[in-house]
Formats: structure tokens, sequence, C-alpha cells
């Protein structure tokens, strides 16, 4: 037996969902405002979660991970310009912080020789 959503459940969902969008327009367009750099930098740090958190199934087409991973790679190289581009430290962290990924998938990873 499958349960129907009721009409007021449905209104509820899409007006949080419309006050979501709305929110977020809001931040991007006011850290646009202080500069072009810092909204395109929040606007990719939400396409680099966003392509983290929306994995896709386990059985899905090699393309599709492989898709996830682009996208994953390209915010990331264009967050760390544009981080350059608002500050110097910024642009910094953001290279630190790849390195530092790089060495704990490093270091978790098993040894195949052993």
């Amino acid at each position: 037996m499958t349960t129907q959503r009721t009409s007021r459940a449905l209104a509820r969902e899409a007006a949080g969902l419309c006050l979501t969008a709305f929110g977020v327009l809001g931040v991007l367009v006011a850290l646009g405002a202080l500069h072009w750099a810092a909204g395109l930098n929040a606007a990719l740090g939400g396409l680099i979660v966003g392509a983290l958190t929306l994995s896709p199934r386990p059985d899905a087409p090699r393309y599709a991970h492989v898709l996830r991973w682009a996208v994953c790679g390209l915010a990331y190289s264009g967050s760390t310009v544009t981080g350059f581009v608002v500050s110097q430290p910024i642009g910094w962290i953001y290279v630190a912080l790849a390195a530092t990924a790089a060495g704990l998938w490093l270091a978790t990873r098993e040894s195949e020789g052993a």
C-alpha cells in the first residue's frame, strides 16, 4: 500500500524549497555585492557540496561517477582561483586543503603489496 501525500504537505514542501532557494540567492547576491569573486566562490562551494552529497547509485553507469568527480574537481579549481582573487591567504588555504585531503587519502589506502 502506498501512502499519498496530502496537498497541505506538498504545499509546505514547495514553500520550504522556495524559501531555501530565495535564501541562497540572497546570500550569493550579498556576497557578489561585496566582491564578484566572493559570490562566485560561494556558488562553487555549493556546487562542491552538492556533488559530494548527491552521489550516484553504485550500479549507475561509470560516466555518472566520472562526471561527479569532474564537477568536484572543476568547482574546487574554480574556488581556488576565486579564493586567490578575493584574498591571497584564502587561495593558499584551498591549496593546503587539497594537499591535506590528498595526504589523508594516501595514508588511508590499503597497501596493495602487503
